[in-house]
């Protein structure tokens, strides 16, 4: 639907096996990882926009005639063999390397015998259409496995040499300029982390002069408490009008909760220790991803994972969040050891906390939320550019 000027050519339908040759993996013993010849592994396939020779991770010790049969050279497309999930079997990525390297047992070669443009035939085998053919192909109960004898048959739609180049190069610049958001949203976090060090240390002051007071969390807590969870083979407790927050609900959503993935009933809240927990609380994670913080705008239940916090009048319930998130860094001094550290609540309210005046608690949080709301518009801008990619690509290929 979308052209360049210049083009107008029918798209050929053909095989894939017309421009690659396929080869599954070398199977390595454990003792050659580590040393010798560039191996590229599933996570190079999927970790990467291309892939090229520095930034392959692993290694392998591999002698001359294995290395002639397992080589990866420039323009090769390399596709994950197995995976956990029908959506990335069958995976492709492309090698823009100067120098050969070797693929392993998970990964099947398409070694290049046509003439295509790499990163244009790299980013059509990503394509909604050739995706789902891939996908169709692939078969396996616990594990997806897609092989060589499949990808023979894919069928490929792709213009003249020359219209490949120049849609492959408009990637190349899209593709930039979404690198550049992303360099700039990870410097940002990196500022935030730099700023929280120095104010948290009081190297920076804002012109406040007052020594900061040390007090225990418990002395700020007008009431904490752990959640619950209620029977999971009782379903009269699921399913209900009350928000059942999890682990999983902060990790994604970060500062505030605004929902739940789950909800319980009032019988299951009655049934267990969870309690709700009033809007404009702390949210603390004491199990599994231990130190996450993060401020309810409506009331919630939780897990016994989740540690809630009301603060006693006076304290900055923002504050408290960005103290608690720059405190994590001193977690492993108060965690439980055994076979999962964890914490306790005795533990928690031992935390030893850095209190300045109000005024100043205020002028912190103002600076910190002012870097937040820009991260957030990074994180807006690199998502509206990846949209728009998406959307220019669904319109190019067929």
């Amino acid at each position: 639907k979308l052209r360049f000027s210049g083009f107008d050519d029918e798209w050929v339908d053909v095989k894939l096996n017309k421009f690659l040759s396929f080869k599954n993996g070398f199977n390595a013993s454990k003792e050659q990882y580590g040393s010798g010849t560039k191996f590229i592994n599933v996570s190079d396939i999927l970790d990467n926009n291309y892939i090229n020779y520095d930034n392959i991770k692993n290694c392998v010790k591999i002698n001359d005639d294995e290395f002639n049969s397992y080589n990866v050279e420039y323009g090769d497309i390399v596709f994950q063999r197995s995976s956990e999930t029908r959506e990335e079997v069958g995976m492709a990525n492309v090698y823009l390397g100067n120098k050969p390297c070797v693929f392993g047992g998970f990964v099947i070669r398409g070694k290049k015998k046509g003439d295509y443009d790499p990163f244009f035939l790299k980013e059509l085998l990503l394509s909604t259409r050739v995706r789902k053919e891939i996908t169709s192909w692939s078969g396996g109960s616990t594990r997806y496995n897609i092989g060589q004898d499949s990808l023979n048959k894919i069928n490929i739609i792709l213009p003249s040499i020359e219209e490949q180049n120049i849609i492959s190069n408009f990637i190349c610049f899209l593709n930039k300029k979404i690198d550049l958001l992303e360099k700039k949203h990870k410097y940002y976090h990196e500022f935030k982390k730099y700023l929280m060090q120095q104010i948290f240390t009081q190297k920076l002051r804002f012109n406040f002069i007052d020594d900061w007071d040390v007090v225990k969390l418990e002395t700020l807590i007008e009431k904490g408490k752990a959640g619950g969870t209620p029977p999971s083979t009782n379903p009269d407790y699921y399913n209900g009008e009350i928000p059942f927050l999890s682990i999983k609900d902060m990790t994604e959503q970060g500062k505030y909760i605004v929902k739940t993935e789950k909800s319980i009933t009032e019988e299951g809240l009655n049934n267990s220790s969870a309690w709700i927990i009033p809007k404009y609380s702390l949210l603390y994670s004491i199990y599994a991803s231990i130190g996450l913080v993060s401020i309810n705008l409506t009331e919630v239940s939780t897990s016994q994972a989740i540690y809630g916090i009301i603060l006693k009048e006076g304290v900055s319930l923002e504050y408290m969040y960005y103290y608690l998130t720059y405190f994590k860094k001193n977690i492993h001094r108060y965690v439980e050891t055994g076979t999962q550290g964890n914490l306790n609540a005795k533990l928690l309210k031992s935390f030893e906390i850095a209190l300045p005046s109000v005024d100043e608690q205020e002028m912190i949080v103002n600076i910190l939320s002012l870097v937040d709301k820009k991260i957030e518009n990074m994180e807006k801008e690199v998502g509206k550019m990846n949209e728009f990619k998406k959307g220019l690509l669904q319109q190019m290929f067929i």
